[in-house]
């Protein structure tokens, strides 16, 4: 007692001294529960993202070649991680391309802005970087540490700030604890830095293998171009000089000549075919949009399908009513449509049912509208390593001689240069799907009219230009022209043919699009100042500058010709300019 009672008269403001020492120790707890918090919140969110900086590094070929598999495969491996929560590896337009989730719903559908520490879970994204490129990015969420686990912390620093010097010693033990967290967190850091640098070395020389794979990928397709186009122009070739040799023998009876002749033409006409699937894989094809109701069109085409397919393969059509028109070539959409179909035929060599349907479809990435038309059969199937290239340019499966790849190859072409896409879907022993995703158009279909009787020809005549750098072409124009009745003069350049139209009058100026030093649309512009009063018709096989910016309204005569349309095209011309002059 006594020494009590000297102890309060000697210190009276322990109790005051206590009070402040224990509200200092509450603030100092609370700021070491408060920085112990936000270090370790920290230090999860680099430890995170570093692992999903190793993710997007591993799965940048997998970006690039849209190969869902192994994007899945890498994101799947940080399973084994408890606390990661989910993984995704996302496309550049922010679609979900695979991913990895402990619960339903953890992984986000689509990327949208920044992420940072929140609530129980750490999320980071990462861009994926190909030669300074971002192709797509890295979803990473981790839990940041159970709640039980925290309550019981800070319970314990609530328990050591009541008791002084147990606070200090915990303090101490805690900025121990936290500097060996620092040094363990630093090795693990740099252990990640020499694995990404070892996952770096390894992705240089997959890129350099895919490199060496794509080259002799390119060097097979162009092996089986030459050999499946010569194939197929050989023996077009054959048929016509055959057909030409027969033509030049005396005394040939005219029923034979005629046959000859009629071969001639045939052939010639399959050979364009084939040229026009090339330029149509190429999207360099010219097109001749209209407006077209896709399931009339289809039901259209029902008595060819059945005749082409032959009566092994049962046709079925599908429509949905109300679909919105769309704006497309209606030749190439046939064409389209009938490579598909034959294809689907090879793929049922004992007969099936191949079912073409039509329907909604989802918005284009642009926002447009869009019809689909999916064509299934009930074939063989394709394998999946072959899968990923049947829209690849001159590929096929198919025997030397039995195919040159063009078919598929023209309807991704035609799909793409109509503004929408082509899709292909195949299970092996089940069959394949082939989807065209056309956007809609806000033009009203034409209704059909009677079909016309064929419109006599005039029998105007007229003085033509002819324009062309090839000499064998333009004498072959300058005879036709001529057999119709009409007078020719015949200019092998655009200056030429500036020096002839200052020098007389034509009716009509037909020249070549491509041709050295001046093009044909340069011609014509030039020609509509010199010479307003002279038509002008274009000519081309291909012209690449006509497919970037069109024909300005002229009219065009494509390669190859024939003579029933190049006298449609002419009198055409003529009747106009005789109208406007009267």
């Amino acid at each position: 007692m006594f020494r009590f009672a000297r102890f309060a008269r000697r210190w009276p403001k322990v109790p005051v001294a206590a009070a402040l020492m224990a509200l200092v120790l509450l603030a100092v707890g609370l700021a070491v529960i408060f920085q112990s918090d936000r270090a370790y919140g920290l230090q999860k969110i680099e430890e995170t993202r570093v692992q999903a900086e190793i993710l997007a590094a591993s799965v940048t070929p997998a970006l690039d070649f849209g190969d869902a598999a192994t994007a899945r495969e890498a994101a799947n491996a940080l399973g084994v991680n408890p606390q990661i929560a989910a993984a995704g590896i996302y496309n550049r337009d922010g679609s979900r391309l695979a991913g990895f989730e402990r619960q339903p719903g953890a992984l986000p559908a689509r990327l949208a802005g920044d992420w940072a520490l929140g609530g129980r879970l750490v999320q980071v994204v990462v861009p994926v970087v190909r030669e300074r490129e971002t192709i797509g990015s890295v979803y990473l969420s981790s839990v940041r540490e159970p709640t039980l686990r925290r309550l019981a912390r800070y319970s314990v620093v609530g328990l050591l700030v009541i008791m002084a010097v147990l606070v200090v010693l915990v303090l101490g033990f805690t900025q121990v604890a936290l500097r060996r967290a620092n040094w363990e967190l630093e090795a693990r850091a740099d252990a990640l830095s020499a694995a990404y640098a070892e996952l770096q070395v390894q992705v240089e020389e997959r890129t350099r293998a895919e490199d060496q794979l794509r080259q002799s990928q390119k060097m097979q397709a162009l092996g089986q171009l030459t050999g499946g186009i010569a194939h197929d122009f050989n023996n077009l070739l054959t048929v016509i000089q055959g057909s030409a040799d027969m033509l030049r023998r005396p005394g040939l009876a005219e029923a034979r000549r005629v046959r000859y002749a009629e071969a001639i033409v045939q052939t010639a006409g399959r050979a364009a075919a084939l040229t026009s699937q090339l330029l149509a894989f190429a999207r360099r094809q010219p097109l001749r949009a209209e407006v077209i109701d896709l399931n009339q069109h289809l039901e259209g085409m029902a008595d060819l399908l059945d005749r082409t397919l032959g009566e092994r393969v049962k046709v079925e059509i599908a429509v949905t009513p109300g679909l919105c028109p769309i704006e497309a070539d209606p030749a190439q959409l046939e064409s389209a449509i009938l490579n598909i179909a034959v294809n689907a035929r090879d793929a049922m060599p004992d007969g099936g049912t191949l079912t073409l349907r039509t329907a909604q479809a989802e918005p284009l990435e642009d926002g447009r509208t869009a019809v689909a038309l999916a064509v299934s059969d009930t074939g063989s199937g394709i394998p999946a390593d072959v899968l990923a290239r049947v829209f690849e340019p001159f590929f096929t499966t198919k025997d030397v001689g039995r195919g040159t790849g063009l078919g598929l190859s023209q309807v991704y072409g035609f799909a793409a240069q109509s503004g929408g896409i082509a899709t292909l879907d195949s299970e092996v022993g089940v069959g394949t799907t082939v989807t065209l995703v056309l956007p809609c158009t806000a033009r009203d279909c034409l209704v059909p009219a009677a079909a016309a009787p064929e419109r006599a020809r005039s029998g105007r005549t007229g003085t033509i230009l002819v324009v062309d750098d090839n000499d064998e072409v333009g004498l072959f124009a300058e005879t036709l022209l001529t057999e119709l009745g009409h007078e020719v003069v015949r200019a092998s350049s655009g200056a030429q043919a500036i020096e002839r139209l200052g020098q007389r009058r034509f009716d009509i100026v037909f020249t070549d699009v491509v041709m050295p030093g001046m093009s044909g649309l340069e011609l014509a512009a030039r020609a509509q100042q010199i010479a307003p009063a002279s038509a002008v018709i274009l000519t081309t096989g291909y012209s690449d500058e006509i497919t970037r910016t069109g024909t300005n309204g002229l009219p065009v005569v494509f390669k190859p010709y024939r003579l029933d349309t190049l006298a449609e095209m002419i009198d055409g011309a003529l009747a106009a300019g005789a109208t406007a002059s009267g």
